[in-house]
């Protein structure tokens, strides 16, 4: 790297992480602010406190750094700008591509970073504020239903439709059983009533569907009074949990859709955030992208900056929203919905990049 681009990297890297603790900071403790009703009720001590805090700095982090970036790359090439140091660079031969190179490689690196944190840190701290915030902080009690009505439950090579499901009485009514194997039905089964017994269910009163060996068509049905369900699995793994795509990993939110999709069941909303996970962090490259040929402008000062820098990333988290939810829609494919925003912010900042030849 030459002494000039060290010398840009060293004026953007300051901004940064003073924008970034700021607005860490900030959050924070708007957050506490926000829910110090409900932390004084649970009688939270200072440990516990700064422990749900510490656990929401890599929730929080995964949209602020972007911010923070944005926000630094306004102060710094602004201060460069007006102090017409970019012009005596460009006018010494040195053209924008050149000047602008090493922010680029900076968007890069925290675009990793973000990776990073979301697929490693990010599903667990999330884990943690849920756990911290209802069980150590608002000490919730709340006793756990258990009757289930209408419910709908998948597992490996399974998927029951169940009308009742009582877990004292461990009894479901109303039951239907697919089972599937190699991505193809095998069976289903209908039972009127079932029942929890020597670690396996009993089905009463229904009748068993075998497919055939292509999963095409039906090869022979049979009733019966009482059978025997070949599977193990007791009533508490059949209420129905949403998983939350928040609380997992790329790797296990990829293999949760595969599961899914072996049982018929929609993946769409799942594939969104499964794309989310990787748009999200790459929004650093795109804003500093995005911010570079704003930060030419030599008018307005600091003030203009954190204007530009609010107004923007409004803009980008509220594209952000809009696309997530087209994104699951059928007619939308689930990857350009995530990286709606992505893809105009890359657009518009390559306009204005273009722009700037006239610069050079």
């Amino acid at each position: 790297m030459t002494r000039l681009g060290r010398y840009v990297l060293k004026s953007f890297l300051k901004p940064l992480l003073f924008s970034y603790g700021a607005m860490t900071l900030l959050v924070l403790m708007a957050e506490l602010m926000e829910r110090l009703d409900k932390i004084i009720a649970g009688k939270a001590d200072l440990g516990v406190i700064a422990r749900y805090l510490l656990a929401l700095w890599p929730v929080r982090s995964l949209e602020l750094l972007p911010v923070a970036a944005l926000l630094a790359i306004l102060l710094s090439l602004g201060q460069l700008s007006r102090r017409m140091e970019i012009t005596a660079a460009m006018s010494g031969g040195v053209h924008p591509w050149k000047l602008t190179a090493p922010l680029l490689s900076m968007g890069v690196v925290l675009s990793l970073f973000s990776l990073g944190l979301s697929e490693g840190l990010t599903p667990w701290a999330n884990r943690q504020v849920k756990k911290l915030w209802n069980t150590d902080i608002r000490r919730l009690t709340h006793r756990k239903p258990t009757r289930f009505y209408n419910i709908t439950v998948a597992g490996p090579g399974v998927f029951y439709a169940i009308g009742t499901l009582d877990l004292e009485k461990g009894r479901m009514e109303n039951v239907v059983i697919d089972l599937v194997r190699d991505g193809r039905p095998d069976r289903q089964i209908q039972a009127r009533t079932a029942r929890w017994e020597e670690s396996g269910w009993t089905l009463r009163n229904g009748f068993e569907r075998v497919y055939r060996p292509d999963g095409r068509g039906i090869e022979r049905v049979r009733g019966f009074q009482k059978s025997r369900l070949d599977r193990n699995d007791p009533p508490a793994n059949l209420v129905p949990q949403e998983p939350d795509p928040d609380d997992m990993s790329q790797f296990t939110l990829r293999h949760q859709i595969q599961r899914l999709k072996s049982l018929g069941i929609a993946t769409q909303k799942f594939e969104v955030e499964l794309y989310m996970k990787t748009a999200l962090p790459w929004s650093n490259l795109v804003i500093v992208f995005l911010g570079i040929p704003f930060a030419f402008n030599k008018r307005g000062g600091k003030v203009r900056a954190v204007a530009v820098a609010l107004a923007v990333a409004f803009a980008y988290f509220g594209l952000l929203q809009v696309g997530r939810a087209l994104g699951q829609k059928p007619w939308c494919p689930p990857l350009l919905g995530a990286w709606t925003a992505n893809f105009v912010f890359l657009t518009i900042g390559g306009r204005l990049f273009w722009r700037m030849r006239s610069l050079a």
